[in-house]
């Protein structure tokens, strides 16, 4: 024990290595505190389905869930790993140990790769105490974080190593497995050629006609395929989204209040972020935005405008915030705001944190200049 800790003390200032014995100590507590959420159940339940020779996508669920009427709509490549968790544990506590010791491992490769460029402490205090990560890994069990990781690797990847063959395999690897373990990883794709051609048009042109793209593409659309083969696209695509969990978005209840039924605000709202997004990407072409501000304005308003709020969909800005000191203090706050769309679960203040989230997010916006540098 005192060797490690002359270890640390080497090559970390104290401060750090208090910071770091800290959140190690919140974490541990954490794991000892009732969970909210029921999804690691159902990892549970389709782990042991697959591991008694049954298909997750058509069977039942071998425990009781919530909505157990519901089958499975998680990748392939998830399922394997709850089929890990399984063999490991049949206990749901395992999805909390196996996600935490995914995020130590990435936090302390991270930390040990920078420690000759010290991190900001803004940005260690986030990394080490952000309450997505805190309560979404440690207390819920929830995996979406493994899939930030390889979307990471695969965004570094993406905007450094293309010149030779060993980067692209490394760009492509960390793709593949980004889109396999959560379909967001098909967001790495925006970073293929980011910098080439002389105008917008050409640059979204060469993207589209680039191989890495389309690779990518018929990845994505793998992962779906096992879903819409064995199970029916009403019963988990379209539900889910309408019927189950829609909860926290305050214009899905103002809409409600005025006499509309959710799903058709839901439906409402879906067509408010194609419009959103279509007007970025109208602003990006004709040159009024950059490339990077184009990418991180779809996410951010993607992320906040979305009918389901769930806080560790938040997750999916952790690499920006790594690599995006123009972004990083605005997607730090969103994700230190993301939990408060859990008052949407009470009657009185089911929309405060949705409307919170949304006047800052407008405050980012409004004070975005028209055109930064993309880096």
């Amino acid at each position: 024990m005192k060797s490690i800790t002359f270890y640390f003390q080497q090559r970390f200032s104290p401060l750090l290595v208090t910071l770091f014995i800290t959140a190690l100590l919140v974490r541990i507590a954490l794991l000892f505190v009732p969970g909210f959420s029921t999804d690691p159940q159902r990892f549970l339940s389709d782990g042991i389905n697959l591991l008694e020779g049954r298909n997750p996508y058509t069977a039942a669920p071998a425990l009781p869930i919530a909505y157990g009427h519901l089958r499975s709509f998680y990748t392939p490549l998830m399922e394997g790993f709850f089929a890990f968790g399984a063999w490991l544990m049949h206990d749901p506590f395992v999805f909390r140990l196996l996600g935490g010791a995914a995020e130590l491992l990435f936090l302390g490769w991270f930390f040990v790769r920078r420690r000759s460029r010290p991190l900001p402490l803004l940005l260690t205090l986030f990394l080490l105490f952000n309450p997505v990560s805190l309560h979404e890994i440690w207390r819920e069990g929830h995996l979406d974080h493994i899939g930030a990781f390889f979307l990471y690797f695969a965004v570094v990847s993406g905007r450094s190593a293309f010149a030779h063959r060993r980067g692209k395999l490394r760009g492509l690897l960390f793709l593949l497995l980004s889109i396999a373990w959560k379909f967001t990883g098909i967001i790495a794709l925006a970073f293929r050629l980011r910098k080439l051609g002389s105008s917008p048009v050409q640059r979204t042109v060469l993207r589209l006609a680039d191989s890495f793209v389309w690779m990518g593409i018929a990845a994505f659309a793998l992962q779906l395929l096992p879903v819409y083969l064995f199970t029916q696209f009403a019963e988990r695509g379209l539900t889910v989204y309408t019927t189950y969990w829609h909860h926290g978005n305050g214009i899905v209840h103002l809409l409600h209040g005025l006499g509309f039924a959710d799903a058709h605000g839901i439906y409402l709202v879906q067509r408010l972020i194609l419009l959103a997004l279509l007007l970025i990407g109208g602003l990006y072409l004709t040159g009024r935005l950059s490339y990077t501000n184009t990418l991180c304005l779809c996410l951010g308003t993607l992320l906040v405008l979305f009918p389901v709020q769930h806080p560790w969909y938040y997750f999916m800005l952790f690499p920006f915030i790594l690599l995006y000191r123009r972004w990083r203090k605005p997607f730090m706050v969103l994700c230190c705001l993301a939990p408060l769309s859990y008052l949407g679960y009470t009657a009185s203040l089911k929309s405060t944190g949705f409307w919170i989230m949304l006047v800052f997010w407008l405050f980012v916006i409004i004070r975005l200049p028209a055109r930064q540098p993309g880096a």
